[in-house]
């Protein structure tokens, strides 16, 4: 990352940024403010402009999780076909495009859940508010709640 003259502070996207790498490659306790700082040549203070505190960033992450991942799914089952089959080959983009779907994002929030109850519940919205678009974009195609129903007991199968 090219960091421009001293007394930059960074921005919002540049420490979500870092943070995110990090959530993906060592886990959610590895965010911390002074190794974050540490690895962006900031002062930890300059995190402050941006942050309430660790937290706030956290709930960053969760903010772009909620808006790539989930938001993105739902986008795509929304999205024009013709019929059925373009239907879920449009959901099928998600796991065909980074850009609509991370998978990495997704395993790494899944593992937080393991540790964070408020995590786990957000996971749990994400996967209630995803199965609901699957099931509406196969009932705009007439298929019968039932068979549009894609889940067992609220959890993909």
């Amino acid at each position: 990352m090219n960091m421009p003259e001293t007394g930059w502070r960074g921005s919002p996207d540049v420490w979500i940024d870092i943070a995110y790498d990090t959530l993906i490659t060592r886990g959610v306790e590895a965010v911390r403010i002074q190794p974050l700082a540490k690895q962006l040549n900031l002062s930890r203070t300059s995190f402050y402009w941006f942050f309430k505190d660790r937290e706030a960033l956290l709930e960053a992450l969760i903010q772009r999780w909620r808006d790539k991942n989930t938001g993105n799914l739902i986008q795509q089952t929304q999205a024009y076909a013709e019929n059925i089959t373009e239907a879920v080959l449009n959901l099928f983009d998600c796991w065909l495009d980074n850009a609509l779907f991370d998978d990495a994002f997704e395993f790494a929030m899944r593992n937080w859940a393991l540790q964070s109850d408020d995590v786990r519940e957000e996971i749990e919205e994400a996967d209630r508010r995803r199965l609901q678009a699957i099931g509406e974009m196969f009932e705009q195609f007439s298929f019968p709640q039932h068979e549009a129903d894609i889940s067992v007991h609220g959890r993909f199968i």
